[in-house]
């Protein structure tokens, strides 16, 4: 995570520092860097961007990410679906208690239903136990 917020803040410096060299390397922990200049000791590798990263793609910022780098983005990505899901989960969550709530104020002659004629007609007991029956399936499903 560390590492991609390196990154993120290396590509927003990059249009400043397009024409300059930009260096590449790993040091003795595993960590990499990137930098303007190589560093004292050890190997290198100079990088090029090939663009910007106003492209729809990120342009130049993939061309950065590499190894361990892609697999940190893949995890950052993965664990921002996650969080969408369990967003989601908890909106379901809430629907369905808020459509038990309505049920339980409410009694099936009280409401009305599209008939299958297409007309509407008021609800039947055994519609309305059917109503409260998948509300409280949604409220299993997704409360838990």
């Amino acid at each position: 995570m560390h590492r991609i917020i390196k990154i993120t803040a290396f590509a927003l410096l990059l249009p400043a520092t397009a024409m300059a060299q930009i260096y590449r390397w790993t040091d003795s922990s595993g960590q990499i860097h990137y930098s303007q200049t190589p560093p004292d000791e050890g190997s290198y590798e100079r990088v090029n961007p090939a663009a910007g990263p106003t492209g729809s793609d990120g342009g130049g910022v993939r061309s950065f990410l590499s190894g361990t780098d892609k697999a940190e983005a893949e995890a950052a990505k993965v664990h921002q679906q996650q969080l969408q899901a369990k967003a989601d989960k908890a909106e379901r969550c809430a629907k369905a208690r808020e459509r038990i709530s309505f049920l339980e104020q409410n009694t099936a002659h009280r409401l009305m239903v599209k008939g299958a004629d297409g007309q509407p007609s008021r609800m039947t007991n055994e519609q309305f136990d059917q109503e409260v029956g998948e509300a409280r399936k949604a409220e299993t499903a997704n409360c838990n």
